[in-house]
């Protein structure tokens, strides 16, 4: 009787552990020091984005170019089987930089308990030659009765896009603080300029209820309060973009500023990179400005929506989107908005919110072997491409990359070289261990 209670006690202990480390800290300084970058996922094809559903399982589903989700184990590990297939609808090709394929996916915010979520890809299915023009569809798709396999037979389309051309399809998915689905679309990268056109869905942010049907039939139905809302595309949230390929969604500080944000990495031109706020309603100025640059002075006027940040194609190709970081790891990050750019040369950079809700510019500093003392350091470095960001649910920052070279993905996760081991995990293991000693002298008893 006396080792039931010791039992109970224990097991209830390990329970009260679990997921209830808070961040101890805050941020203390204005400028990071180094991170390091732990690979925990390597073996991938072209990784463009990664989720974690708040399920209990600390499983990740990784999306990739050529049409696959591929899913881990709750230790990381990669399965064989992968969780949705795909390729034979998806169009792209093994052409370094093709930007068509399966470029984007969101978990539901009810995955756990109804098991959807929504993808976004480029589309065999009524496409023109290769190179040319295609579909960009948005499905919703529905998690089988093996919670590791998706049922691709339960696809539902509810948005088709027209592509003019094979670059600049946008691609990100995101659910906002305000439970509606944002869709970054680009400007499609060929044909007349349609991005400042309402009456097009190219060059925009959609915003739509994916929770329902309208009376119209259409699979979804427009929030009440859309910019555009009885006009030709009320989907239309934002307009005036290149190619917002990565987006997020900011999750706001502990007093929920910054909360609902959408900063948007939107891939310039020929001249130009540019980060900004998505403004409802706003025009961000494609094609009438690259960057702060006006190219069309009849276009240009004070109604655009500036970018908090520019840089040119002297210092890089085609920005990176991430997020506002606000996780507990690093705490001299929080509240910093990372991203990168894909030119392969491995450097990170974050952008810092002024008093005077202007943003500056810093590299982040990425610590060598000496730094960070760990042999997965060595795997990053030039040549290291930059495709996307990943969050996992505690808000700790990820890095998919590839490497054309070696024809490998992978998955960083950034991580202070400084932080000591959480005083939970140590508690939980080591409730654990007793438990299972004990459970291991009940049988001799």
């Amino acid at each position: 009787m006396y080792m039931n209670a010791v039992l109970f006690l224990l097991v209830a202990c390990a329970h009260a552990t679990l997921g209830t480390e808070k961040c101890s800290t805050s941020a203390t300084s204005t400028t990071p020091g180094c991170i390091c970058l732990q690979e925990v996922v390597g073996g991938l094809k072209n990784p463009l984005a990664m989720l974690q559903p708040d399920d209990g399982t600390k499983r990740f589903f990784i999306v990739e170019q050529i049409g696959l989700i591929r899913v881990t184990d709750s230790s990381g590990r990669l399965l064989n089987e992968p969780f949705l297939n795909i390729t034979s609808k998806v169009l792209t090709s093994d052409a370094f930089g093709d930007e068509r394929g399966l470029l984007g996916a969101v978990l539901d915010p009810q995955f756990k308990q109804n098991g959807r979520f929504y993808v976004y890809y480029s589309s065999r299915q009524g496409a023109g030659n290769v190179g040319g023009g295609h579909r960009s569809v948005l499905a919703r798709l529905q998690v089988s009765s093996d919670k590791n396999q998706a049922d691709a037979s339960s696809e539902r389309v509810l948005l088709e896009i027209a592509q003019p051309g094979d670059r600049n399809n946008g691609g990100q998915l995101l659910f906002g603080a305000d439970g509606y689905l944002y869709v970054s679309v680009g400007d499609g990268g060929a044909g007349p300029h349609t991005a400042g056109n309402t009456s097009s869905l190219l060059g925009k942010i959609l915003r739509i209820n994916v929770t329902g049907a309208d009376s119209s039939g259409l699979p979804y139905s427009i929030p009440p309060d859309n910019p555009f809302v009885g006009q030709a595309r009320p989907e239309v949230f934002a307009y005036g973009f290149k190619n917002p390929w990565r987006c997020s969604v900011d999750k706001g500080d502990k007093q929920g500023v910054g909360r609902g944000r959408v900063f948007c990495g939107d891939v310039g031109n020929s001249s130009y990179e540019e980060i900004s706020i998505v403004r409802k309603g706003g025009n961000h100025g494609w094609p009438d400005r690259e960057g702060h640059t006006c190219q069309d002075p009849s276009g240009c006027d004070d109604d655009h929506v500036p970018p908090i940040h520019v840089y040119s194609h002297d210092e890089g190709i085609a920005v990176i989107g991430g997020p506002v970081y606000r996780g507990c790891g690093i705490p001299s990050l929080t509240g910093k908005y990372l991203y990168a750019d894909f030119t392969g040369h491995g450097k990170l950079f974050y952008l810092r919110e002024l008093s005077n809700r202007s943003w500056t510019n810093a590299a982040l500093c990425v610590g060598d072997n000496s730094v960070c003392k760990t042999s997965q350091q060595q795997a990053w470095g030039p040549g290291n491409f930059i495709l996307g960001f990943g969050l996992d649910v505690s808000g700790e920052a990820y890095l998919l990359t590839m490497n054309p070279s070696v024809s490998a993905g992978k998955v960083f996760k950034i991580v202070d070289p400084n932080s000591p081991v959480s005083a939970a995990p140590v508690l939980q293991m080591s409730v654990l261990l007793l438990l299972t000693m004990l459970l291991i002298m009940k049988n001799f008893i």
